[in-house]
Order: structure tokens, then C-alpha cells, then sequence
């Protein structure tokens, strides 16, 4: 830190007698308020500077980042060779979700994938390390998939699955028949169907093959899963730089 001036400078200033004239006495508090605005001066000017070297030590690191994350940065070869399926992969850049969409005969297919609503893996630390150790163990991704017949957009109804795969299974959380016009019945809400664990293992397993006919299956999920990460950290990257121009301004 710079040395601040005003107590040398004020060190230097001769004690005046209290026989001092009027004019005197003015003197010296004009002297000293001076002498005092030059020290606040300097504290905000050191202020000001402790600020921007902050902002600098930021921006930084910030480009520190940036620079780990295009070197570290690798497409996978699956994401190469596009959705499989005869799926089409629909994203906008600095969007958190992206959508896979498809025709199956007379049905349109939609899979929802949405970054900021992936389950939360809160576990101890100790299960973590395990569970990083195990490559082969992916930490699966959830979608939701809907499917609509001719007609059906808008004011009628939509077959909707929330799913969750990572990439060697495919497992439904829940089923219904959603109505798009959103207006319920008595103004409460509709009725979505039983816990899909609840339901018989062969009606179980008759929605998995329904779903798996349309394409909708685990190798479907690994591409998915794999699409996240990567636009993860397209994102991530995208936003580092956001943050280094404007605080960098």
C-alpha cells in the first residue's frame, strides 16, 4: 500500500501561538482542512485502486478459465455423428434446454432436455470419491418425452413420460395424458395416473417397449446424456466470457 503523504506533510506544519491574530487562526484551519480533504482524497483514491486490482485479479482468472476450458475442451464422437433415431436435434446457443424431435407415422415426438432440472447429487463425501471411481458408472439424465397424434396440440391431450437414462437403461417416473388448453376440471388438478412403480411389472414393462419402439430408448439416453455435458460446457464457456468483458470493461 502507498504510504498516504498527508502525516509527513501534516507533521511538518509549525504550531501556532494562541496569540495569534484573527486572520492568523483562519489561516491555520484553512491549512488544516486542506490538509484533511487531501487525506480523504487519498484514502478514496487508494480505494479506488484496491477496487480495480480486484476487478483485474478477476478478470484473470476468469481468463485462466477460459483458457483451461477450450484446451481441455473435445467433442465426443457420438454427438459427431448426430442424434440417433432419425431424431433432430433442435438448440439455441445461451438457452438452458434443448429438444429432440421426430415423426413416427402419424405421431410427432418431442424429447424436452432441460440443464437446470437435473436431479441434484448431494451425497456424502465419502459414497462421491466411490462413486467418481467408478468410470463405467454414469450419473444418468432426465427428459421428458411427449407424444402427440394428429390433433392433439393445442385444446386436446398429450402422452407425456418423464424419463431418466444413463445410457445402459431406460426407466419411466411417470405416465399421463396431459391436456395442452391447461384448463382443469372444477379448477382442480386433473388426475395424472399411479406412481409408475406402483403399476404392474408387465404394464410396466409395456410402456418401456412403447416408448423403445419410437426410438426412445437407452442408447437414445446415452446420446442425451453425453449432449448435456457437452453443452455444459459450451455454456459455462459462454458465460465465463460474458463475465470477463463486463467486469473487464
Amino acid at each position: 500500500m502507498y504510504p498516504c503523504p498527508c502525516s509527513a506533510r501534516a507533521a511538518s506544519v509549525t504550531p501556532i501561538a494562541c496569540t495569534a491574530s484573527t486572520s492568523g487562526r483562519a489561516a491555520v484551519s484553512w491549512a488544516a482542512q486542506q490538509l484533511s480533504r487531501r487525506g480523504r482524497c487519498n484514502v478514496v483514491a487508494l480505494a479506488s485502486a484496491d477496487k480495480h486490482s480486484v476487478a483485474a485479479s478477476l478478470v484473470a482468472v476468469l481468463k485462466d478459465e477460459i483458457k483451461y476450458e477450450r484446451e481441455s475442451y473435445r467433442k465426443e464422437e457420438l454427438i459427431l455423428s448426430g442424434p440417433p433415431g432419425e431424431f433432430e436435434l433442435q438448440d439455441e446457443p445461451g438457452t438452458s434446454a434443448f429438444l429432440l424431435a421426430k415423426k413416427f407415422g402419424k405421431e410427432e415426438i418431442i424429447v424436452r432436455v432441460n440443464l437446470d432440472a437435473q436431479p441434484d447429487y448431494d451425497e456424502d463425501e465419502d459414497e462421491m470419491d466411490e462413486y467418481e471411481d467408478e468410470e463405467a458408472q454414469s450419473r444418468p439424465v432426465e427428459f421428458v418425452v411427449n407424444i402427440a397424434k394428429p390433433g392433439s396440440w393445442g385444446d386436446e391431450q398429450v402422452l407425456v413420460f418423464e424419463c431418466e437414462s444413463d445410457g445402459e437403461y431406460l426407466t419411466i417416473h411417470s405416465v399421463s395424458l396431459d391436456n395442452m388448453d391447461g384448463d382443469e376440471e372444477f379448477g382442480a388438478p386433473g388426475y395424472k395416473g399411479p406412481a409408475f412403480q406402483d403399476l404392474d411389472d408387465t404394464l410396466q414393462q409395456a410402456f418401456v417397449d412403447y416408448l423403445e419402439e419410437r426410438g426412445v430408448n437407452a442408447y437414445l439416453g446415452e446420446y442425451i446424456r453425453i449432449y448435456l455435458e457437452d453443452k455444459a460446457r459450451l455454456e459455462y464457456q459462454s458465460w465465463l466470457g460474458r463475465m470477463r468483458d463486463f467486469i473487464g470493461k
